[in-house]
């Protein structure tokens, strides 16, 4: 049954007793450790009851169960594997009395709980002051470590909702027989405090396993040791390298400090990886090394070299987001490689859209592990729906999503008595709620008429905004600001909500690079036609899909094929500000960030950067990620010139007949070539940045020009002068599109 493990793994499995701590690498069979020991325990004698082993997904605890069954068959029964809430939860139904519980008590889940919050924060009259979603984060933050929220002073407002809502919070989920999450672990605790159950509980396990114990906080580390405290047969299993959950609590410090703890614990190391060539070894290895509080450590592999690493860097992040789809496209048509091999990993969810976008141009299906495509994502329908109603005032869905969004007291009654005027006087809901506003409509108090004249003031405003010849990424913006959706977004200040706000600034870059390509014949109608169009492509699911997730959500996946975008200081590593960390500890986990991205591919890494990238609309010059010089020049293949001039998207021939080898030298012809040669910083092309052409203008109408990505194609219009001039072009092979003048020669 052992015979396939290596001799560190082997000496983990058959550790005779006592604490254990096993630093397992990325890649190096710690799953296969952990099922291997808990068969080795009962092999020699060890009752299935007595061991519990704590993973941190409800998924790998089913995998563990599996892999134990095909090992031990029936003799697995009765272990207890489970994660850290599903294991507390089972003791509560057994001892939950003595904290205030019965047997049916119920788990509130973050839908249960923001729900709470929602109609807490109402009855307390704060409900414009302040959002569910930023109480239940203060709330989480505490817990996690233990604390009560109200006594966390940060000297901001939202310290006084926390005083007034959490109380009153605790007190509805104790009459409702109720717990949430963060309480089913502290329960648990003082249930470990118990003088009667306490040692119970220290006596129940005779063996305690922990998966990835990097990723434990205070208050499950408190537990663990309680758990093994007169047994201290405690095994625990992680990676500091990997540990990249502080923001939600997760304490490194419990896997640093654990042979501190536990003075005469075993350490052993696993550093052999089955996982990735040497090549991509040695490169996770030299970023993670420049990490000062870490365990030494170093992955190593008997697979041989591999293909050296693909770095290169494009003008914007449209240009980045064209060449890897187009690169992915010639992987599937002329190495016969699976789409489901290939994955793109970036920092943020907002990096998505372009991705997104060029994938399907590319006659590729775009799927977003742990999250919603980017049209699908609710701050960007909120945003777009307060475009339609500006664009069409008749546009009584968008009414209806956004009258209270953000909340504004504007309540279903009040909604209702709108509809009654519509349908009464056959006018859309925008009409009515005029009409209600004026006083028409019986029944509505000043107070209301006043909150609802509001919202109709917003989109007045926002159609004023329209017809003063605004831009549409202005009109955007405006919506954003206007209607206080940033407002809301930046008072909350959590992660999801900042999060939210680059969805928000990402959908400004697209209006703006819309502008950038139709200039004043680009309206605020044709981009919601556009967009449309792009959201109801987004929904096809015919065709090959390509998986595209943020390293967060990578970690513990691995694909043949990465691509890693965005490697751009600022925004990987992020360098915002973090509460509770100093710059120095935030930059450190930045970069097990980078280790854990590195360490996902297998075969092929292909790391990407833009030299520029839109924020909020504005271009910005993005310096390439310092991460890039921690690794070796010996493992970075270097640019190759460009070839010729690519045909479009729609062109790409169809994939051959027969299935070559995979290419061991980049990934096809002219691949990952530097398109972007430009003379300064300041040369950004509006539409791509591909053109590898020295700048030009004084095209006349009717020219003949040569475009890098379009191919060849015929002035038709001309705007501007020197630098900023403007040819709309009609080009045979994607229609007219409009360029600036500098990326064009003349054929």
């Amino acid at each position: 049954m052992r015979g396939a493990l290596n001799p560190e793994q082997r000496a983990a499995v058959e550790h005779p007793g006592g604490p254990l701590l096993v630093l397992a690498g990325a890649g190096t069979g710690k799953t296969r450790v952990l099922v291997h020991r808990i068969a080795y325990l009962i092999e020699a004698g060890v009752s299935p009851w007595e061991i519990l082993a704590v993973t941190f997904t409800n998924k790998a605890a089913g995998e563990m169960r599996e892999r134990l069954h095909q090992i031990l068959g029936d003799r697995s029964r009765g272990l207890w594997v489970g994660t850290f809430h599903s294991i507390c939860a089972r003791l509560l139904r057994r001892w939950g009395e003595a904290v205030g519980l019965t047997r049916s008590f119920v788990i509130f889940d973050d839908d249960d709980q923001q729900r709470l919050i929602q109609r807490l924060i109402k009855d307390a009259g704060i409900d414009e002051q302040v959002t569910p979603r930023s109480l239940s984060t203060r709330f989480d933050r505490a817990k996690n470590r233990g604390l009560d929220p109200t006594r966390i002073i940060t000297g901001l407002p939202i310290d006084d909702h926390v005083r007034l809502i959490y109380p009153r919070y605790q007190e509805q989920l104790a009459r409702e027989n109720a717990v949430d999450f963060n309480d089913l672990l502290l329960k648990v605790l003082d249930l470990a405090r118990d003088a009667e159950l306490g040692p119970k509980l220290a006596t129940l396990f005779r063996h305690v396993l922990v998966d990835e114990f990097q990723d434990t906080n205070l208050v499950q580390y408190a537990l663990v040791r309680h758990l093994a405290s007169v047994t201290r047969n405690l095994t625990v299993v992680g990676d500091d390298d990997q540990s990249i959950y502080g923001w939600r609590g997760a304490e490194p410090r419990n896997l640093l400090d654990f042979d501190a703890d536990f003075p005469d614990a075993t350490v052993i190391k696993l550093e052999q990886n089955y996982r990735s060539t040497s090549v991509i070894l040695e490169a996770a290895n030299a970023v993670i090394d420049k990490n000062v509080d870490r365990r030494g450590k170093a992955l190593w592999t008997d697979r041989g070299g591999g293909d050296l690493i693909e770095w290169r860097q494009f003008g914007d992040e449209r240009g980045e987001a064209m060449e890897v789809a187009r690169t992915i496209r010639e992987l599937i048509d002329e190495y016969g490689v699976s789409p489901r091999d290939v994955a793109i990993l970036y920092r943020t969810n907002a990096q998505s859209r372009p991705l997104e976008e060029q994938l399907l141009r590319y006659r590729i299906q775009p799927k977003i592990l742990g999250g919603v495509l980017f049209f699908e994502r609710r701050e960007i329908k909120d945003a777009m729906a307060y475009l339609r109603l500006v664009s069409n005032p008749a546009a009584d869905s968008g009414f209806e999503r956004v009258v209270n969004v953000p909340a504004r007291g504007i309540g279903e009654t009040t909604v209702e008595r709108v509809r009654a005027q519509a349908a009464a006087h056959q006018l859309s809901l925008l009409d009515a709620a005029r009409a209600v506003v004026r006083g028409e409509v019986a029944g509505v108090t000043p107070t209301v008429r006043k909150k609802l004249a509001s919202f109709v003031d917003v989109i007045d405003g926002l159609a004023a905004v329209r017809d003063a010849g605004a831009s549409v990424a202005e009109q955007v913006i405006q919506v954003v600001e206007r209607s206080g959706l940033r407002e809301k977004l930046e008072a909350e200040g959590t992660p999801e909500a900042r999060e939210r706000l680059d969805n928000l600034a990402a959908l400004v870059n697209m209006a703006s690079d819309f502008d950038d390509e139709l200039g004043s014949e680009g309206t605020l109608d044709l981009f919601l036609e556009r967009t449309a169009l792009v959201a109801g492509a987004d929904d096809d699911d015919r065709g090959e899909v390509v998986r595209l997730m943020t390293v967060h959500i990578a970690k513990g996946l691995e694909f043949p094929y990465v691509f890693l975008c965005g490697l751009e200081d600022g925004l990987f590593p992020s360098l915002r500000e973090r509460d509770g960390a100093s710059e120095a500890e935030a930059l450190e986990e930045e970069r097990r960030l980078a280790y854990v991205a590195i360490t996902r591919a297998r075969d092929k890494l292909v790391m990407t950067a833009a030299r520029t990238r839109r924020v909020w609309g504005e271009i910005r010059i993005q310096a390439a990620s310092r991460f890039i010089e921690d690794i070796p020049p010996s493992c970075l293949a270097l640019p190759v010139r460009p070839p010729a001039p690519r045909p479009t998207p729609m062109l790409v021939a169809p994939r051959p007949a027969g299935r070559p080898q995979r290419p061991s030298r980049g990934f096809g012809r002219g691949s990952w070539d530097e398109h972007d040669q430009r003379s300064g910083d300041d040369d950004v092309p509006v539409y791509d940045v591909h053109a590898d052409l020295r700048p030009s203008d004084g095209f006349a109408v009717g020219a003949e020009v040569s475009h890098a990505a379009f191919g060849t194609g015929r002035v038709v219009e001309a705007r501007g002068s020197g630098k900023d001039t403007r040819l709309t072009v009609d080009f045979p092979s994607v229609g007219r599109k409009v360029v600036l003048a500098r990326f064009l020669a003349r054929s």
